[in-house]
């Protein structure tokens, strides 16, 4: 049976200091994506930066709910069209899969997910803020979620560790996913998104 690594992408790996998408960061990872995807392993990604993104468009300062949820929709446009074209120039199809804390426990999740995976499709994972605003209290544990959903052999969060101005995550977050899914035998691995080739040094 092929491995699946879930591979959690931070904001601060995936936006510039000015909350604009780091293009150059997508490439190198989606060469990597590809390169493994090639060497047998499967893969599914859970992405940040959607209400970071969005933020250059909606005016989220005053910590305005409503408005914090309208960015995350224009930036999950952005993050998906990006993220789709650059994939398809590697012959790779990626698959958007938007959740809140309600769906996690849906067995047809669960199917779809393994029906994308098992056909060679990469899952885009990432909170549904539109419909509820950080349901998970951040991807780390989505992205931990979703690993013990598909029992799989490896959870690795790319991070520069400084957090990002929009997220929800940190070093706090990071220690409760180790725990959660150590209880699960699952192992955690935590590195820096901007090193180079850091996905094929981790996995390889």
């Amino acid at each position: 049976m092929k491995k699946i690594f879930v591979i959690k992408i931070g904001s601060s790996v995936l936006l510039t200091s000015r909350n604009k998408l780091d293009e150059y960061r997508v490439g190198q990872i989606a060469g990597q994506i590809a390169f493994l995807k090639e060497a047998g392993f499967n893969l599914v990604l859970v992405i940040s930066g959607a209400v970071g993104l969005g933020s250059n468009f909606v005016d989220i300062n005053n910590q305005d709910l409503i408005k914090k949820r309208a960015a995350a929709g224009i930036g999950q446009a952005i993050l998906t069209s990006y993220f789709n074209n650059v994939f398809k120039d590697k012959n790779l199809q990626i698959a958007q899969v938007l959740l809140t804390k309600r769906d996690i426990d849906s067995k047809e999740i669960a199917d779809i997910l393994r029906y994308y995976i098992n056909n060679g499709f990469i899952p885009l994972i990432n909170e549904n803020d539109v419909a509820d605003l950080n349901s998970f209290s951040g991807n780390d544990f989505l992205g931990a979620e979703i690993t013990s959903l598909l029992k799989a052999n490896k959870f690795i969060m790319l991070s520069t560790m400084k957090g990002s101005e929009h997220g929800v995550g940190g070093g706090v977050a990071k220690q409760k996913v180790i725990e959660f899914l150590k209880e699960q035998n699952i192992k955690t691995e935590i590195v820096n998104g901007k090193l180079k080739n850091i996905l094929l040094k981790t996995i390889l």
